[in-house]
């Protein structure tokens, strides 16, 4: 029983003795690490952001030799989050390092690390059911022990800080994680030390390359005003190379005369630490002296230090050499603008007149306006607003605020005014004015003149075609003459057989309507016949509106139908289905018509059969009707082609060489087009396109 008391007393004695132990070696293992951190932290402290990396190293290494682990590592988190880097480690010999791995092995440790979180577990049975993965994981590489804990740099989670056992078991105490939670803060600080190193050198390269590639001269300056930084455009400006003009150097390069004034501008702008431009006079490679603008801003710390400026230098000689020449030139600007002709104002973007000739002026007096509402200072935009009820004037605002709003490049409108005396007609012309205030010019100019010989011409054409129209008409005299007898030897002969059936013994009354009823439809069609020939001889003023071409082809080739039939002329028709209507008037669209299918008929004369006319319209563009006229006649050379349209020149011998250019006076004041083709066998094919009504 005594052996017995005395055997456990002898084990709990070295029981005691070994947790003594085991407590006195941790105490060392803690203060020889606390003293560790305190070298640490000196020492990273005054190391350069550049070495961080491999003093990372050796703290790793000392770490381990003094902590009984068997890995040591420093992990970061990959850019997009999804791989884990064994940035810095290190290892007791024999024990591999785990490769680098993917998030996804260790979704649990991540998410608490992200956290602020440490990882601690003793043995792998330690950690929780959702951690399997983990579990796993950790089995893979060989851990049986690890103490984590989450790598702050730049205020977020970059990685962590890993002490790792596998050969065997260990405990970690509380104050111990503290410490590595110091540890991790001093690596943390020392990274992104080098994190802003790095940036800052990186924006300062940037900066640099970016400045050498610009053709704008730039410089840097520190803060005792001395230049740090000259880019390869202002090396060249100056000619020296980049040591004789570092510092003070530049300043030799000054106008004697400018070099007072230019230092002191710069001193008082840095002892204000403001923003300056400074004009001076500077020596230039080829050792003339150019005025430069020289424009900086201040460079500051992140307290707010001045740590000096960084600027740009402009040569400035031509301009003030243009502004100089913009002064002596305002008079002759003036004298220009008054001289020009019509009745012209300048506009700002507001619309406020900013200058007037004296004809706008004159022009104000004449036609009795209040001069305070068009003079300079008025807001011209104002006075068409309060006309707004008058069509002129809503189309005049909308192409003046066109050109002030850079919609437009140039804009007309031809308008009436009623002064004193006779109707009077203008021309309102806007254009913006080239200047980065923008602005618009607005003139006047009477056009009276013009749009009476323009009225007289028009005149004169109407006039004219009337008379072609008669001289036409009166060539096709015997077939209009055959044509109109034909219904009226029908009407008498319907009115003589109904004389007999009345005088007769059996006069029946249904033979008798059967009568009155040819004499009725006879009547009609020689009143068809008598309503074209009336429409033809009118001279009316045209009246535009909408028609059918088709209608007019139509009414045209029942008019010649009978000269058609003496010609022995075929007249085919391919005419489109379900054409729009154009706007026009009906007389000289028939005519245009009319035209073409005499001078089609006139050009198979001498031709044997077949002689055909094709008129064909059709819809080549959804605004746009196409009517062409085919014949089989000899045709014209190539080179004749232009001149057809070309008053006077006919190639028959009786012609007046007046049909065709009368044509084409018509078509183009309906926007059209006409011209001639050669056909690919025989003969001419004229086209003629008219916009559809409604199209712009």
């Amino acid at each position: 029983m005594l052996a017995a008391v005395r055997s456990l007393l002898f084990a709990a004695m070295l029981s005691e003795r070994g947790r003594r132990r085991r407590a006195q070696r941790l105490l060392d293992e803690r203060l020889r690490f606390e003293r560790l951190l305190a070298d640490l932290g000196a020492t990273f402290g005054r190391v350069h952001p550049r070495d961080v990396g491999p003093q990372i190293e050796a703290a790793l290494g000392k770490t381990l030799d003094l902590v009984a682990v068997d890995r040591v590592a420093l992990t970061e988190m990959s850019g997009d989050g999804r791989l884990v880097l064994f940035t810095y480690r290190r290892g007791r010999s024999g024990i591999p390092t785990p490769p680098a791995t993917t998030a996804d092995s260790y979704p649990w440790s991540i998410e608490r690390l992200r956290r602020g979180d440490s990882v601690v577990f003793v043995r792998l049975a330690d950690l929780p059911a959702d951690a399997a993965i983990d579990r796993a994981s950790f089995l893979t590489v060989g851990t049986r022990s690890l103490a984590a804990v989450p790598l702050v740099a730049g205020g977020a989670v970059v990685g962590a800080l890993r002490f790792a056992t596998t050969t065997r078991e260990r405990e970690w105490p509380p104050d111990f994680v503290a410490q590595l939670h110091v540890l991790a803060e001093i690596f943390g600080n020392a990274l992104a030390r080098r994190q802003a190193d790095a940036a800052l050198r990186e924006s300062e390269e940037r900066f640099r390359a970016l400045a050498d590639e610009t053709p704008v001269s730039m410089w840097a300056t520190d803060a005792r005003g001395q230049l740090t930084f000259l880019n390869r455009e202002a090396l060249r400006f100056t000619g020296r190379p980049l040591a004789r003009a570092l510092g003070h150097g530049w300043v030799e390069l000054l106008y004697p005369a400018d070099r007072a004034a230019c230092l002191a501008a710069y001193q008082d702008a840095a002892s204000a630490g403001r923003k300056f431009r400074i004009e001076y006079r500077l020596r230039r490679a080829d050792q003339q002296y150019r005025w430069v603008m020289a424009a900086g801003a201040p460079r500051r710390a992140a307290d707010g230090t001045l740590l000096g400026y960084v600027g740009s230098l402009t040569d400035v000689t031509d301009l003030r050499e243009a502004q100089q020449a913009l002064l002596e030139g305002t008079a002759l600007r003036s004298a220009i603008f008054g001289s020009l002709h019509g009745r012209v104002a300048a506009i700002a973007t507001t619309g406020d007149i900013i200058a007037v000739n004296e004809a706008w002026t004159a022009a104000v007096k004449e036609f009795g306006a209040d001069p305070g509402k068009a003079a300079v200072g008025a807001n011209y935009l104002d006075v068409c607003r309060k006309a707004l009820d008058d069509a002129t004037a809503r189309r005049a605002l909308d192409a003046i605020e066109d050109a002030l709003a850079g919609r437009t490049e140039h804009a007309s409108l031809e308008y009436p005014c009623h002064g004193p005396g006779e109707e009077r007609w203008f021309e309102m012309v806007v254009e913006p004015l080239r200047r980065p205030e923008g602005g618009a010019i607005v003139s006047h100019i009477d056009v009276t003149a013009r749009r009476r010989v323009e009225s007289e011409a028009r005149a004169q054409r109407d006039a004219l075609a009337h008379a072609l129209r008669l001289t036409t008409l009166g060539e096709l005299v015997a077939s209009l003459a055959h044509e109109l007898s034909q219904p009226l030897t029908a009407i008498i002969t319907s009115a003589r057989a109904g004389q007999r059936i009345v005088r007769g013994p059996d006069a029946g009354f249904a033979e008798l309507d059967e009568t009155f009823d040819d004499i009725a439809n006879d009547g009609k069609r020689a009143v068809a016949v008598i309503r074209r020939l009336r429409a033809l001889f009118r001279k009316d003023a045209a009246e535009r509106k909408p028609i059918q071409v088709n209608e007019v082809v139509r009414e045209v080739v029942a008019l010649l139908g009978n000269d058609a039939m003496r010609r022995r002329v075929a007249i085919d028709l391919a005419l489109a289905e379900s054409l729009p209507p154009v706007a026009g008037d009906w007389i000289q669209l028939q005519q245009v018509v009319l035209n073409l299918l005499v001078n089609a008929m006139d050009a198979m004369v001498a031709v044997d059969t077949p002689r055909t006319v094709t008129i064909a319209t059709a819809l080549p563009e959804p605004t746009m009707i196409e009517l062409t006229v085919r014949d089989r006649g000899l045709g014209v050379d190539a080179s004749q082609l232009g001149a057809m349209f070309d008053a006077f020149v006919t190639t028959k011998p009786e012609g007046l060489g007046m049909g065709l250019p009368i044509s084409r006076s018509i078509v183009l004041a309906h926007g059209g087009r006409i011209w001639a083709t050669p056909n690919p066998d025989r003969g001419l094919t004229l086209h003629v396109t008219l916009r559809c009504d409604g199209a712009p």
